[in-house]
Protein backbone atom coordinates (compact mmCIF):
# COMPACT_ATOMS: atom_id res chain seq x y z
CA UNK A 1 0.00 0.00 0.00
CA UNK A 2 1.65 3.09 -0.86
CA UNK A 3 -0.33 4.82 2.23
CA UNK A 4 1.13 2.37 5.28
CA UNK A 5 4.01 4.88 6.18
CA UNK A 6 1.77 7.87 6.70
CA UNK A 7 -1.08 5.89 8.64
CA UNK A 8 1.92 4.22 10.49
CA UNK A 9 3.39 7.80 11.10
CA UNK A 10 0.08 9.46 12.09
CA UNK A 11 -0.75 5.96 14.95
CA UNK A 12 2.79 6.55 16.25
CA UNK A 13 2.69 10.31 16.75
CA UNK A 14 -1.11 9.41 18.84
CA UNK A 15 1.04 6.57 20.99
CA UNK A 16 4.05 8.73 22.03
CA UNK A 17 2.70 10.85 24.71
CA UNK A 18 0.64 7.78 26.24
CA UNK A 19 4.53 6.43 26.69
CA UNK A 20 5.74 9.64 27.67
CA UNK A 21 3.30 9.37 30.71
CA UNK A 22 4.25 5.96 31.78
CA UNK A 23 8.18 6.10 31.58
CA UNK A 24 8.72 9.74 33.49
CA UNK A 25 6.28 9.28 36.67
CA UNK A 26 9.52 8.69 38.64
CA UNK A 27 11.03 11.48 36.99
CA UNK A 28 8.96 14.00 38.06
CA UNK A 29 8.75 13.14 41.48
CA UNK A 30 12.58 13.47 41.87
CA UNK A 31 12.19 16.79 40.03
CA UNK A 32 9.46 17.95 42.82
CA UNK A 33 11.60 16.13 45.57
CA UNK A 34 14.41 18.21 44.11
CA UNK A 35 12.76 21.51 43.96
CA UNK A 36 10.95 21.07 47.73
CA UNK A 37 13.46 20.23 49.48
CA UNK A 38 15.60 23.15 48.07
CA UNK A 39 12.99 25.23 49.56
CA UNK A 40 12.65 23.38 52.68
CA UNK A 41 16.45 23.69 53.00
CA UNK A 42 16.78 27.64 52.32
CA UNK A 43 14.29 28.42 54.59
CA UNK A 44 15.10 25.92 57.32
CA UNK A 45 17.89 28.16 57.35
CA UNK A 46 16.27 31.27 59.00
CA UNK A 47 14.42 29.26 61.50
CA UNK A 48 16.44 28.17 64.47
CA UNK A 49 17.23 24.84 65.59
CA UNK A 50 14.87 23.72 62.87
CA UNK A 51 17.58 20.58 61.90
CA UNK A 52 17.08 18.76 58.75
CA UNK A 53 14.54 16.64 59.53
CA UNK A 54 12.25 17.70 56.53
CA UNK A 55 14.60 16.80 54.58
CA UNK A 56 12.91 13.35 54.04
CA UNK A 57 9.26 12.02 53.94
CA UNK A 58 10.02 8.67 52.68
CA UNK A 59 7.72 5.84 54.72
CA UNK A 60 9.81 4.34 57.78
CA UNK A 61 11.59 1.26 57.58
CA UNK A 62 9.94 -1.90 58.97
CA UNK A 63 10.98 -1.93 62.76
CA UNK A 64 13.72 -3.94 63.86
CA UNK A 65 13.28 -4.54 67.53
CA UNK A 66 16.17 -7.09 67.44
CA UNK A 67 18.64 -4.36 67.38
CA UNK A 68 17.87 -3.53 71.03
CA UNK A 69 19.03 -5.54 74.37
CA UNK A 70 16.60 -8.04 75.58
CA UNK A 71 15.38 -8.12 79.42
CA UNK A 72 15.47 -11.82 80.24
CA UNK A 73 14.03 -11.68 83.74
CA UNK A 74 10.46 -11.41 84.81
CA UNK A 75 9.81 -9.15 87.42
CA UNK A 76 7.65 -10.79 90.48
CA UNK A 77 5.28 -7.81 90.47
CA UNK A 78 3.59 -8.52 87.53
CA UNK A 79 2.48 -11.93 88.83
CA UNK A 80 0.34 -13.64 86.24
CA UNK A 81 1.13 -10.71 83.74
CA UNK A 82 4.73 -10.93 83.90
CA UNK A 83 4.74 -12.87 80.05
CA UNK A 84 4.52 -9.27 79.36
CA UNK A 85 7.89 -8.33 79.78
CA UNK A 86 9.48 -11.71 78.88
CA UNK A 87 12.23 -11.71 76.56
CA UNK A 88 11.19 -7.63 76.11
CA UNK A 89 12.93 -5.52 74.37
CA UNK A 90 14.56 -2.65 76.82
CA UNK A 91 14.14 1.36 75.69
CA UNK A 92 16.17 3.71 76.86
CA UNK A 93 14.43 7.84 77.07
CA UNK A 94 16.78 8.23 74.06
CA UNK A 95 16.12 5.49 72.22
CA UNK A 96 12.27 6.16 72.81
CA UNK A 97 12.70 9.94 71.80
CA UNK A 98 14.43 8.33 67.97
CA UNK A 99 11.73 6.01 67.57
CA UNK A 100 8.90 8.39 68.12
CA UNK A 101 10.58 11.33 65.24
CA UNK A 102 11.03 7.84 63.03
CA UNK A 103 7.54 6.55 63.18
CA UNK A 104 5.07 8.81 65.26
CA UNK A 105 2.31 9.05 62.96
CA UNK A 106 1.26 12.42 64.03
CA UNK A 107 5.07 13.71 63.81
CA UNK A 108 4.73 12.41 60.38
CA UNK A 109 1.59 13.97 58.99
CA UNK A 110 3.18 17.34 60.59
CA UNK A 111 6.19 17.23 58.21
CA UNK A 112 3.70 16.04 55.38
CA UNK A 113 2.29 19.38 55.68
CA UNK A 114 5.21 21.08 56.04
CA UNK A 115 6.20 19.65 52.49
CA UNK A 116 2.90 20.05 50.77
CA UNK A 117 2.93 24.18 51.83
CA UNK A 118 6.74 24.15 50.20
CA UNK A 119 4.81 21.97 47.42
CA UNK A 120 2.49 24.46 46.66
CA UNK A 121 5.11 27.66 46.55
CA UNK A 122 6.62 25.92 43.87
CA UNK A 123 3.56 25.98 41.34
CA UNK A 124 3.23 29.64 42.95
CA UNK A 125 6.74 30.62 41.68
CA UNK A 126 6.13 28.73 38.44
CA UNK A 127 3.17 31.87 37.77
CA UNK A 128 5.63 34.36 37.91
CA UNK A 129 8.56 32.51 35.46
CA UNK A 130 8.62 31.86 31.86
CA UNK A 131 5.63 29.35 30.94
CA UNK A 132 5.66 27.18 27.91
CA UNK A 133 2.50 25.53 26.35
CA UNK A 134 2.24 23.18 23.50
CA UNK A 135 -0.58 21.70 21.86
CA UNK A 136 -1.69 20.60 18.47
CA UNK A 137 -3.62 17.98 16.22
CA UNK A 138 -2.73 15.82 13.18
CA UNK A 139 -5.63 14.03 11.03
CA UNK A 140 -5.24 11.57 8.54
CA UNK A 141 -7.90 11.40 5.48
CA UNK A 142 -8.29 9.08 2.93
CA UNK A 143 -11.55 8.78 0.44
CA UNK A 144 -12.25 6.89 -2.64
CA UNK A 145 -14.77 7.62 -5.17
CA UNK A 146 -16.09 5.87 -7.96
CA UNK A 147 -15.62 7.82 -11.34
CA UNK A 148 -16.78 4.72 -13.63
CA UNK A 149 -16.65 1.38 -14.22
CA UNK A 150 -13.96 -0.09 -12.26
CA UNK A 151 -12.76 3.21 -12.02
CA UNK A 152 -11.62 4.42 -8.15
CA UNK A 153 -10.63 7.66 -7.63
CA UNK A 154 -8.39 8.12 -4.36
CA UNK A 155 -7.63 11.42 -2.00
CA UNK A 156 -5.57 11.18 0.73
CA UNK A 157 -4.74 14.26 2.76
CA UNK A 158 -2.71 15.21 6.61
CA UNK A 159 -4.35 17.98 8.05
CA UNK A 160 -2.21 19.15 10.91
CA UNK A 161 -1.80 22.36 12.93
CA UNK A 162 0.11 22.88 16.42
CA UNK A 163 0.02 25.89 18.57
CA UNK A 164 3.74 26.65 20.68
CA UNK A 165 3.04 29.61 23.48
CA UNK A 166 5.78 31.44 25.66
CA UNK A 167 4.14 33.54 28.61
CA UNK A 168 5.45 35.18 31.77
CA UNK A 169 4.07 37.23 34.71
CA UNK A 170 6.86 39.63 36.34
CA UNK A 171 6.96 40.30 39.64
CA UNK A 172 5.88 44.39 39.32
CA UNK A 173 2.53 43.03 37.06
CA UNK A 174 4.21 42.55 33.56
CA UNK A 175 3.07 40.27 31.08
CA UNK A 176 4.52 38.89 28.10
CA UNK A 177 2.97 36.37 25.70
CA UNK A 178 4.31 35.02 22.61
CA UNK A 179 1.92 32.83 20.40
CA UNK A 180 3.43 30.68 17.58
CA UNK A 181 0.52 28.76 15.34
CA UNK A 182 1.10 26.88 12.08
CA UNK A 183 -1.88 25.04 10.01
CA UNK A 184 -0.37 22.37 7.20
CA UNK A 185 -2.27 20.68 5.10
CA UNK A 186 -0.36 17.97 2.65
CA UNK A 187 -2.15 16.01 -0.23
CA UNK A 188 -0.97 12.93 -1.17
CA UNK A 189 -2.30 12.48 -3.98
CA UNK A 190 -3.79 14.85 -6.85
CA UNK A 191 -0.47 16.65 -7.28
CA UNK A 192 -1.29 19.50 -5.20
CA UNK A 193 1.45 18.91 -3.01
CA UNK A 194 1.36 20.85 0.44
CA UNK A 195 -0.15 24.17 1.99
CA UNK A 196 0.40 25.61 5.25
CA UNK A 197 -0.57 29.43 6.70
CA UNK A 198 1.13 30.44 10.06
CA UNK A 199 1.65 33.26 12.32
CA UNK A 200 3.82 34.72 15.20
CA UNK A 201 2.00 36.84 17.69
CA UNK A 202 4.17 38.98 21.00
CA UNK A 203 1.99 40.83 23.90
CA UNK A 204 3.01 43.04 26.53
CA UNK A 205 0.79 44.55 29.32
CA UNK A 206 2.24 46.57 31.94
CA UNK A 207 -0.57 47.80 35.18
CA UNK A 208 -0.22 51.26 35.39
CA UNK A 209 -2.58 52.36 38.68
CA UNK A 210 -4.57 49.30 40.50
CA UNK A 211 -2.30 46.15 40.42
CA UNK A 212 0.78 47.79 39.52
CA UNK A 213 4.08 47.50 41.57
CA UNK A 214 5.59 44.79 43.13
CA UNK A 215 3.19 44.87 46.34
CA UNK A 216 -0.16 44.42 44.67
CA UNK A 217 1.60 41.73 41.66
CA UNK A 218 3.26 39.88 43.73
CA UNK A 219 0.94 39.71 46.78
CA UNK A 220 0.26 35.45 45.89
CA UNK A 221 3.68 34.63 45.54
CA UNK A 222 5.11 37.17 48.85
CA UNK A 223 2.15 34.95 50.99
CA UNK A 224 3.15 31.62 49.46
CA UNK A 225 6.59 32.19 50.71
CA UNK A 226 5.64 33.68 54.34
CA UNK A 227 3.09 30.75 54.72
CA UNK A 228 5.50 28.03 53.59
CA UNK A 229 8.14 29.99 56.66
CA UNK A 230 5.03 29.90 58.95
CA UNK A 231 4.85 25.76 58.36
CA UNK A 232 8.64 25.37 59.21
CA UNK A 233 8.29 27.68 62.54
CA UNK A 234 5.10 25.79 63.52
CA UNK A 235 6.49 22.57 63.00
CA UNK A 236 9.89 23.36 65.15
CA UNK A 237 7.71 24.49 67.83
CA UNK A 238 5.98 21.38 67.73
CA UNK A 239 8.87 19.49 67.41
CA UNK A 240 10.28 20.94 70.92
CA UNK A 241 6.59 20.27 72.80
CA UNK A 242 6.27 16.37 70.74
CA UNK A 243 9.56 16.15 72.78
CA UNK A 244 8.71 16.96 76.11
CA UNK A 245 4.99 14.76 75.38
CA UNK A 246 6.83 11.95 74.55
CA UNK A 247 9.51 12.41 77.90
CA UNK A 248 6.16 12.77 79.87
CA UNK A 249 4.76 9.54 78.34
CA UNK A 250 8.20 7.89 78.75
CA UNK A 251 8.33 8.69 82.93
CA UNK A 252 4.31 8.13 83.13
CA UNK A 253 4.84 5.06 82.29
CA UNK A 254 7.12 4.14 84.74
CA UNK A 255 5.23 5.61 87.05
CA UNK A 256 2.81 3.23 86.85
CA UNK A 257 5.23 -0.25 86.89
CA UNK A 258 6.48 1.58 90.16
CA UNK A 259 2.92 1.86 91.27
CA UNK A 260 2.66 -1.54 90.38
CA UNK A 261 5.60 -2.57 92.37
CA UNK A 262 4.40 -0.60 95.51
CA UNK A 263 1.26 -2.49 95.20
CA UNK A 264 3.01 -5.78 94.88
CA UNK A 265 5.25 -5.05 98.00
CA UNK A 266 2.41 -4.21 100.35
CA UNK A 267 0.56 -6.98 99.20
CA UNK A 268 3.06 -9.25 99.67
CA UNK A 269 3.96 -7.38 103.03
CA UNK A 270 0.42 -7.22 104.25
CA UNK A 271 -0.30 -11.09 103.50
CA UNK A 272 2.59 -12.03 105.96
CA UNK A 273 1.08 -9.98 108.62
CA UNK A 274 -2.00 -11.46 107.90
CA UNK A 275 -0.48 -14.91 108.32
CA UNK A 276 0.37 -14.29 111.73
CA UNK A 277 -2.56 -12.64 113.00
CA UNK A 278 -4.43 -15.81 112.03
CA UNK A 279 -2.06 -17.73 113.69
CA UNK A 280 -2.44 -15.50 116.93
CA UNK A 281 -6.24 -15.46 116.44
CA UNK A 282 -6.54 -19.75 116.32
CA UNK A 283 -4.58 -19.38 119.86
CA UNK A 284 -7.01 -16.62 121.18
CA UNK A 285 -5.05 -13.95 120.90
CA UNK A 286 -7.03 -11.83 118.65
CA UNK A 287 -10.67 -11.23 118.34
CA UNK A 288 -12.13 -12.32 115.12
CA UNK A 289 -13.45 -8.72 114.62
CA UNK A 290 -9.70 -7.82 114.06
CA UNK A 291 -8.99 -10.89 112.33
CA UNK A 292 -11.79 -10.32 109.76
CA UNK A 293 -10.97 -6.94 108.91
CA UNK A 294 -7.27 -7.71 107.98
CA UNK A 295 -8.79 -10.42 105.47
CA UNK A 296 -10.96 -7.64 103.74
CA UNK A 297 -7.84 -5.86 103.70
CA UNK A 298 -5.97 -8.28 102.49
CA UNK A 299 -8.49 -8.40 99.86
CA UNK A 300 -8.55 -5.17 99.11
CA UNK A 301 -4.86 -5.20 98.63
CA UNK A 302 -4.49 -7.98 96.11
CA UNK A 303 -7.31 -5.96 93.74
CA UNK A 304 -5.32 -2.80 94.24
CA UNK A 305 -2.42 -4.75 92.92
CA UNK A 306 -4.41 -6.08 89.93
CA UNK A 307 -5.94 -2.84 88.99
CA UNK A 308 -2.40 -1.29 88.88
CA UNK A 309 -0.77 -3.37 86.96
CA UNK A 310 -3.58 -3.43 84.15
CA UNK A 311 -2.99 0.12 84.49
CA UNK A 312 0.77 -0.55 83.73
CA UNK A 313 -0.10 -2.49 80.62
CA UNK A 314 -2.70 0.06 79.43
CA UNK A 315 -0.08 2.76 79.72
CA UNK A 316 2.81 0.74 77.93
CA UNK A 317 0.30 -0.52 74.88
CA UNK A 318 -0.89 3.27 74.48
CA UNK A 319 3.09 4.70 74.58
CA UNK A 320 3.80 2.14 72.01
CA UNK A 321 1.46 3.73 69.86
CA UNK A 322 3.04 6.97 70.41
CA UNK A 323 6.70 5.24 69.25
CA UNK A 324 4.86 3.78 66.14
CA UNK A 325 5.36 0.27 66.97
CA UNK A 326 3.07 -2.45 66.93
CA UNK A 327 1.03 -3.47 70.56
CA UNK A 328 2.25 -6.79 70.08
CA UNK A 329 5.78 -5.55 70.72
CA UNK A 330 7.16 -6.44 73.88
CA UNK A 331 9.09 -3.54 75.54
CA UNK A 332 10.19 -2.48 78.67
CA UNK A 333 11.26 0.63 80.02
CA UNK A 334 14.94 2.24 81.28
CA UNK A 335 14.48 2.26 85.33
CA UNK A 336 17.84 3.90 85.05
CA UNK A 337 16.35 7.08 83.71
CA UNK A 338 14.21 7.08 86.55
CA UNK A 339 16.65 6.88 89.07
CA UNK A 340 18.28 10.07 87.05
CA UNK A 341 15.57 12.20 87.40
CA UNK A 342 16.20 14.92 89.59
CA UNK A 343 14.17 18.33 91.00
CA UNK A 344 16.83 20.92 90.11
CA UNK A 345 15.86 24.99 90.54
CA UNK A 346 15.79 26.89 87.26
CA UNK A 347 18.37 29.37 86.35
CA UNK A 348 17.90 32.61 86.28
CA UNK A 349 14.90 34.50 87.47
CA UNK A 350 11.20 34.76 86.61
CA UNK A 351 11.78 38.18 83.86
CA UNK A 352 15.23 36.47 82.52
CA UNK A 353 12.77 33.20 81.33
CA UNK A 354 9.72 35.27 80.19
CA UNK A 355 12.17 37.69 78.29
CA UNK A 356 13.74 34.36 76.46
CA UNK A 357 10.19 33.14 75.72
CA UNK A 358 9.19 36.53 74.26
CA UNK A 359 12.37 36.66 72.13
CA UNK A 360 12.52 32.49 71.16
CA UNK A 361 9.24 31.36 70.78
CA UNK A 362 8.60 30.68 67.28
CA UNK A 363 4.55 31.02 67.26
CA UNK A 364 5.02 34.72 68.45
CA UNK A 365 7.32 35.24 65.76
CA UNK A 366 4.15 33.47 63.61
CA UNK A 367 1.58 35.77 65.17
CA UNK A 368 4.31 39.19 64.98
CA UNK A 369 4.99 38.23 60.79
CA UNK A 370 0.90 37.79 60.50
CA UNK A 371 0.60 41.27 61.44
CA UNK A 372 2.57 42.88 58.76
CA UNK A 373 0.85 40.83 56.52
CA UNK A 374 -2.25 42.38 57.45
CA UNK A 375 -0.52 45.85 57.47
CA UNK A 376 0.70 44.71 53.87
CA UNK A 377 -2.44 43.62 52.76
CA UNK A 378 -4.43 46.75 53.58
CA UNK A 379 -2.42 48.53 51.46
CA UNK A 380 -3.34 46.37 48.49
CA UNK A 381 -6.60 46.83 49.28
CA UNK A 382 -6.16 50.75 49.67
CA UNK A 383 -5.08 50.30 45.85
CA UNK A 384 -7.31 48.36 44.50
CA UNK A 385 -9.85 51.18 44.86
CA UNK A 386 -8.00 53.39 42.00
CA UNK A 387 -9.20 52.80 38.09
CA UNK A 388 -7.36 50.62 36.13
CA UNK A 389 -5.36 51.70 32.98
CA UNK A 390 -2.88 49.11 31.21
CA UNK A 391 -0.60 49.51 28.50
CA UNK A 392 -0.66 46.64 25.58
CA UNK A 393 1.28 46.56 22.91
CA UNK A 394 0.86 43.71 20.20
CA UNK A 395 3.45 43.06 17.87
CA UNK A 396 1.68 40.17 14.78
CA UNK A 397 3.93 38.56 12.63
CA UNK A 398 2.32 36.52 9.54
CA UNK A 399 3.18 34.04 6.74
CA UNK A 400 2.71 34.63 3.13
CA UNK A 401 0.07 33.86 0.82
CA UNK A 402 0.11 30.08 -0.49
CA UNK A 403 3.22 29.67 1.83
CA UNK A 404 3.90 25.67 1.73
CA UNK A 405 5.31 26.00 5.45
CA UNK A 406 6.62 27.31 8.46
CA UNK A 407 7.44 30.63 6.50
CA UNK A 408 6.82 34.09 8.40
CA UNK A 409 7.06 37.00 6.42
CA UNK A 410 8.45 40.90 7.86
CA UNK A 411 6.62 42.68 5.62
CA UNK A 412 3.02 40.56 6.86
CA UNK A 413 3.36 42.52 10.15
CA UNK A 414 0.52 44.10 12.45
CA UNK A 415 2.01 46.47 15.15
CA UNK A 416 -0.19 48.01 17.96
CA UNK A 417 0.05 49.95 21.27
CA UNK A 418 -2.47 51.36 23.53
CA UNK A 419 -4.37 51.84 27.06
CA UNK A 420 -7.05 49.45 28.15
CA UNK A 421 -9.21 51.70 30.94
CA UNK A 422 -11.54 50.68 33.57
CA UNK A 423 -12.72 53.69 35.62
CA UNK A 424 -13.73 51.45 38.20
CA UNK A 425 -17.41 53.48 38.96
CA UNK A 426 -18.74 50.60 41.39
CA UNK A 427 -15.75 50.73 44.32
CA UNK A 428 -18.41 49.12 46.58
CA UNK A 429 -16.80 45.57 46.64
CA UNK A 430 -12.92 46.85 46.72
CA UNK A 431 -14.38 49.32 49.81
CA UNK A 432 -15.89 46.51 51.47
CA UNK A 433 -12.82 44.43 50.87
CA UNK A 434 -10.65 47.29 52.51
CA UNK A 435 -12.80 47.79 55.25
CA UNK A 436 -12.62 43.39 56.00
CA UNK A 437 -8.79 44.13 55.62
CA UNK A 438 -8.84 46.49 58.32
CA UNK A 439 -10.86 44.54 60.76
CA UNK A 440 -8.82 41.84 59.98
CA UNK A 441 -5.82 43.75 60.75
CA UNK A 442 -7.60 44.99 64.01
CA UNK A 443 -7.86 41.13 64.82
CA UNK A 444 -4.43 40.25 64.36
CA UNK A 445 -3.19 42.85 66.69
CA UNK A 446 -5.61 41.33 69.52
CA UNK A 447 -4.63 38.10 68.69
CA UNK A 448 -0.81 38.98 68.79
CA UNK A 449 -1.41 40.61 71.70
CA UNK A 450 -3.33 37.86 73.68
CA UNK A 451 -0.74 34.86 72.18
CA UNK A 452 2.09 37.36 73.98
CA UNK A 453 -0.04 37.25 77.46
CA UNK A 454 -0.18 33.69 77.42
CA UNK A 455 3.37 33.14 77.05
CA UNK A 456 3.56 35.01 80.26
CA UNK A 457 1.05 33.47 81.45
CA UNK A 458 2.40 29.96 80.91
CA UNK A 459 5.81 31.02 82.10
CA UNK A 460 4.52 32.36 85.16
CA UNK A 461 2.51 29.37 86.11
CA UNK A 462 5.44 27.01 85.20
CA UNK A 463 8.01 28.98 87.54
CA UNK A 464 5.49 28.58 90.09
CA UNK A 465 4.92 25.15 89.46
CA UNK A 466 8.39 24.34 89.53
CA UNK A 467 8.90 26.37 93.17
CA UNK A 468 6.08 24.27 94.37
CA UNK A 469 6.97 21.05 92.50
CA UNK A 470 10.31 21.31 94.84
CA UNK A 471 8.55 21.43 97.63
CA UNK A 472 6.13 19.08 97.50
CA UNK A 473 9.14 16.43 96.25
CA UNK A 474 10.89 17.21 100.03
CA UNK A 475 7.79 16.99 101.42
CA UNK A 476 6.58 13.55 99.74
CA UNK A 477 10.31 12.37 101.09
CA UNK A 478 9.42 13.16 104.56
CA UNK A 479 6.52 11.49 104.53
CA UNK A 480 7.87 8.63 102.93
CA UNK A 481 9.63 8.19 106.04
CA UNK A 482 6.92 9.41 108.72
CA UNK A 483 5.14 6.45 106.64
CA UNK A 484 8.38 3.97 107.26
CA UNK A 485 8.10 4.05 110.82
CA UNK A 486 4.66 4.73 111.28
CA UNK A 487 4.13 1.27 109.84
CA UNK A 488 7.11 -0.34 112.06
CA UNK A 489 5.51 0.76 114.71
CA UNK A 490 1.91 -0.54 114.09
CA UNK A 491 3.30 -3.56 113.41
CA UNK A 492 5.33 -4.15 116.38
CA UNK A 493 2.38 -3.06 118.37
CA UNK A 494 0.13 -5.62 116.72
CA UNK A 495 3.08 -7.98 117.50
CA UNK A 496 2.55 -7.20 121.06
CA UNK A 497 -0.84 -6.97 121.10
CA UNK A 498 -1.31 -2.95 121.96
CA UNK A 499 -2.41 -2.31 118.30
CA UNK A 500 -5.50 -2.54 116.09
CA UNK A 501 -6.12 -3.94 112.75
CA UNK A 502 -7.45 -0.38 111.69
CA UNK A 503 -4.63 1.44 112.44
CA UNK A 504 -1.89 -1.18 110.62
CA UNK A 505 -4.30 -1.11 107.48
CA UNK A 506 -4.08 3.00 107.55
CA UNK A 507 -0.18 2.75 107.88
CA UNK A 508 -0.07 0.15 105.22
CA UNK A 509 -2.22 2.12 102.73
CA UNK A 510 -0.02 5.93 103.77
CA UNK A 511 2.58 4.18 102.95
CA UNK A 512 1.82 2.51 99.78
CA UNK A 513 0.23 6.34 98.92
CA UNK A 514 3.69 7.89 99.98
CA UNK A 515 5.76 6.15 97.36
CA UNK A 516 3.64 6.41 94.67
CA UNK A 517 3.39 10.33 95.64
CA UNK A 518 7.50 10.33 95.95
CA UNK A 519 7.39 9.11 91.95
CA UNK A 520 4.24 11.53 91.04
CA UNK A 521 6.13 14.86 92.35
CA UNK A 522 9.57 13.75 91.21
CA UNK A 523 8.11 13.25 87.48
Amino acid sequence: MPFARPRQLFILSLMMPLLMVQCTSGFYRKRADKETFGILKHKSSKVPNSGDELMNIDPPAPIRMSDLEKKTQSPEFLGERKFVEADASQLTLAKALALSVERNRPYLRRKEVVYLSALDLTLTRQRFSPILAGGGSSTFRERQLEAGVNNFVRTSTLTTDGDVGLSSLGRAGTRIAVDLTTDFVRFFTGGLGRAGDSSLALTLSQPLMRGAGYLAASEVLTQAERSVLYSIRDFTQFRKSFAVDIADSYFRVLQAREAAKNSFMAYQAFKETVKRETAMAEANRRSKSSLGRLQQADISNNRSWISTVRNYERALDSFKIDLGIPVEERIVLDEADLSDLKVIDPPGSLEDAIQTAMTTRLDLWNSRDSVEDGERQVRIAKQELLPTVNSVISYDLDSRPGSRGLELANRQRNVSAGLDLDLNLNQKPERNVLRATEIELQRRQRDLELAEENVRNQIRASWRDLEVARKQYDLAQRGLNVSEQRLNVEEAFMGEGQGTALDLIDAQQDLIDARNLVVSTLI
